[in-house]
């Protein structure tokens, strides 16, 4: 019987501009890096020429992100400073090596391992004369969101567990630290839009003209409930 390879896996990550040339296909960019980069990789299952990679969570169309993450797998252990020389050496266009790490095959991707999301909103919010402060608005004990389907049927629910802290940086900027709740995320703009008392789409996934939201950092959380940087 044949031993199967064993397959490393490196966490890698990165910012890459909204302009840049690969943000039209992340995917097929990382690809490309990687065999520029000669790094030992291991096949995707539909190609032995392409390498085997996981990216994501993505950001919604619209929306920005300070950092980005992608799983590389390879069939030979490679320390991180030489993958980072290697990947540094032949970065695209448009994007900065932030972080990389070699981390357990069996370890959760980031998907599944983020129970927490950093974002950034800016806006002219004083232009809607929000009732209260968004640092009173939170404090209440319930977040109530009315959305609306394109049918015109509302929906109103608490958004209360999904929000761990939000505050305003200044006139124009706030951060939002969400939670993820039963697998399930709320949109940032959910909860701009109760506070200052504007109806939200269900389904709008996307940033407008209104608002320019980045998403910061995603976090996990130990068993003493600290947040850990991903």
């Amino acid at each position: 019987m044949i031993k199967p390879s064993k397959i490393y896996k490196m966490r890698i990550v990165f910012h890459l501009t909204a302009d840049a040339p690969g943000r039209a296909d992340i995917v097929g960019m990382l690809r490309t890096w990687i065999l520029k980069s000669g790094l030992p990789f291991a096949h995707a299952k539909q190609s032995f020429k392409t390498p085997r990679i996981a990216y994501g969570p993505g950001i919604k169309r619209g929306q920005f992100a300070a950092r980005e993450y992608a799983e590389l797998y390879l069939f030979t252990s490679v320390s991180a400073p030489k993958a980072r020389a290697r990947l540094e050496a032949c970065k695209p266009q448009g994007l900065t090596l932030l972080d990389a790490k070699r981390i357990p095959f069996t370890l959760a991707g980031v998907q599944q391992l983020a129970s927490v999301v950093a974002y950034e909103v800016q806006g002219d919010f004083a232009s809607y004369h929000p009732a209260q402060t968004l640092e009173n608005y939170i404090a209440s004990p319930r977040l109530e969101v009315t959305r609306s389907a394109p049918n015109g049927l509302q929906l109103t629910t608490d958004i209360k567990p999904f929000v761990r802290q939000a505050c305003l940086l200044d006139a124009s900027r706030a951060q939002l630290i969400l939670n993820r709740v039963d697998e399930r995320w709320i949109s940032p703009l959910e909860l701009i839009s109760a506070w200052l008392g504007e109806n939200f789409t269900a389904g709008e996934n996307t940033a407008d003209e209104r608002f320019t939201i980045i998403r910061q950092g995603l976090y996990w959380q130990d068993s003493q409930n600290n947040l850990h940087l991903i």
